[in-house]
């Protein structure tokens, strides 16, 4: 009876986690076709095929999905940027090599692509982990003489502020590599990398990035 008690409630959680992505997989490509600002929990329902009932049962506020979405493209990117976290190479190099690391995935799924960039307009708190490696880059690239010693709030938002218009750009299909590939080249170069030299290290990046 104990063995029957405990494979009923594996398998009930079990059908609780599926239902569970399923609304997050029918929220993604509803924000991603009619943005953030315009669902509305019916939208969110009758994408994933499930009763308000249900819908409530796992997230009780709207303010909870996009929490959880927001967790989601969270754990995505500290996938994509563990390895570049181990790399072994200068300051300039890595932050090139994160920021066309998550330009690249968002265009290889340009659903969840649009997703992150809606959620990077909200209120919700931002990645957290991204934002952390780059304060970590920019903190040893100043130390280094490679970056300009400015105040981290300014150089996260220039470089945040530019990687969402080119993100934006990229999913709308309106951006070319080349176009990646200076905008990212100018992020450097804004602080304190030579424009050549910059150029150089996107445009390797963007190559490696892409698989190339």
């Amino acid at each position: 009876m104990r063995v029957n008690l405990e494979a009923r409630a594996a398998a009930a959680e079990q059908r609780r986690a599926q239902t569970r992505e399923r609304l997050l997989t029918a929220a993604e490509a509803v924000i991603a076709e009619k943005g953030l600002a315009s669902v509305s929990i019916e939208d969110f329902v009758r994408a994933a095929g499930v009763s308000r009932g249900t819908f409530y049962n796992y997230f009780p506020a709207t303010a909870d999905l996009v929490g959880a979405l927001t967790q989601r493209v969270a754990v995505d990117l500290d996938a994509l940027l563990d390895a570049v976290v181990r790399q072994r190479r200068d300051p300039a190099t890595l932050l090139a090599c994160s920021l066309h690391t998550v330009l690249a995935a968002h265009v290889a799924d340009p659903v969840r692509g649009w997703v992150a960039l809606q959620l990077a307009g909200s209120r919700n708190p931002r990645v957290a982990s991204f934002e952390a490696l780059f304060a970590r880059l920019y903190r040893e690239g100043m130390r280094l003489g490679q970056f300009r010693p400015i105040e981290m709030t300014s150089a996260l938002t220039l470089a945040f502020g530019a990687m969402r218009m080119i993100q934006r750009d990229l999913v709308a299909g309106e951006a070319s590599e080349v176009h990646t590939t200076q905008v990212i080249a100018l992020i450097l170069t804004a602080f304190g990398v030579p424009y050549d030299e910059a150029e150089k290290i996107s445009r390797a990046e963007a190559v490696a990035a892409r698989g190339g």
